[in-house]
C-alpha cells in the first residue's frame, strides 16, 4: 500500500494537522489517534486507531494547485456542532455524521468531510476546527495490561495472513491490519480517488486476555448490492454489525461502509470475516455514466 516517502507538500500537510505523513495507494495520507479519549467497547478497552482515528488525505493535485482533500475524525457528542460549524464557515463540505460502533462508552461519533482545495489551505482550515476539540482525558486512562506481547504478536501475524493485509502493525497489545479495495475506482467531487479513506478495509484486535479472546473489530468499503449478503455472513457467525452508511458525498459509484465487532478469539474472527468477504466482488468497479 505504501511505496514511497512523503514529498515536502505531504510532510507540511501532516505537520499542520499534527499527524504522521505516509503514502498509501500513491496518495498523501496523514494520520493520528485521539489519545486523550479512552473508550470501552463491549466491556473492553478500545484504544486502537479503529476507535479513535483522525485521518486526512489529498490527491490529484491540478495545475491550479487544488486537490481532492478528505478528512475524518472521532468526536465526542458535545464537540460535534462546534467542530461542524467551523468546517462550514470555511466552506468545507460535511459529508457524514454518525456512530461506527455499538456498546461503547463514552459515546463516539465520527464526522467525515471533503473539499476541492489547495491541500495546505485545507489543512489549515481543518486545524482551526480541530482546535475546538477538548484535550483533557476522557474515560479511564489507566492502561490495562493484556496477555504477553510475544504471544499477541504471533497471533497478529496469523490474523494478518488470514485477512490478506497489505500492511499490519502490533504495538502496545493492539494489532491493526489494513488493505484497500483497489478494484473499486471511485470519483468524488468529479476527481478520481485512491485514498485509503475512500476504499479501506481495516481489522483489529486488542485487549487480548488469557482465555485467548479479544475485542475484535472491522470495517470495509462496500457497494450497495453487497451489503445484505455480507451482513448475512457476519450474522451467521454472531458478529455484531454496528453500522452501515455513507462516508462521502458526490461519490460515483455510491460507496457505503460497514463496521462490525465481537469479543472472540482473533483467529476465529479473522476466519469468519474472510469467509464473509468472499461475497464481495473482485471485478473492476468504475464510475457509472450519469
Amino acid at each position: 500500500m505504501s511505496n514511497m516517502n512523503p514529498d515536502p507538500i505531504c510532510q507540511e500537510f501532516a505537520e499542520i494537522l499534527g499527524a504522521t505523513p505516509s503514502v498509501i495507494n500513491d496518495v498523501c495520507t496523514a494520520t493520528r489517534s485521539r489519545t486523550n479519549i479512552h473508550p470501552v467497547v463491549l466491556g473492553r478497552r478500545a484504544e486502537s486507531f479503529m476507535f479513535v482515528p483522525q485521518a486526512f488525505s489529498f490527491e490529484n493535485l491540478d495545475q491550479n494547485g487544488k486537490a481532492l482533500c478528505l478528512g475524518e475524525t472521532v468526536l465526542l457528542q458535545e464537540e460535534v456542532n462546534p467542530f461542524m460549524t467551523i468546517l462550514r464557515e470555511q466552506g468545507i463540505i460535511v459529508t457524514a455524521l454518525h456512530n461506527h460502533w455499538l456498546f461503547e462508552n463514552p459515546r463516539l461519533m465520527y464526522m467525515h468531510f471533503e473539499s476541492n482545495d489547495n491541500p495546505l489551505s485545507f489543512a489549515r482550515k481543518v486545524r482551526r476546527a480541530l482546535d475546538v476539540l477538548i484535550t483533557r482525558n476522557v474515560g479511564n486512562s489507566q492502561r490495562v495490561h493484556s496477555v504477553a506481547n510475544r504471544r499477541g504478536r504471533e497471533i497478529c501475524e496469523e490474523f494478518n495472513r488470514i485477512l490478506g493485509g497489505s500492511m499490519h502493525t502490533f504495538e502496545d497489545g493492539i494489532c491493526i491490519v489494513m488493505k484497500s479495495r483497489t478494484n473499486i475506482m471511485p470519483r468524488v467531487l468529479g476527481r478520481r480517488g485512491r485514498s485509503f479513506l475512500l476504499i479501506p478495509q481495516m481489522f483489529a484486535f486488542e485487549s487480548l486476555t488469557a482465555d485467548g479472546r479479544a475485542l475484535c473489530s472491522g470495517e470495509t468499503v462496500i457497494l450497495q448490492e453487497e451489503i445484505n449478503p455480507f451482513i448475512s455472513r457476519l450474522r451467521e457467525n454472531n458478529i455484531i454489525v454496528t453500522a452501515f452508511h455513507n462516508h462521502w458525498l458526490f461519490d460515483n459509484p455510491r460507496l457505503m461502509y460497514i463496521h462490525f465487532e465481537k469479543i472472540d478469539n482473533p483467529i476465529r474472527f479473522a476466519i469468519d470475516v474472510e469467509d464473509a468477504m468472499t461475497v464481495l466482488t473482485t471485478k473492476k468497479v468504475v464510475p457509472t455514466n450519469k
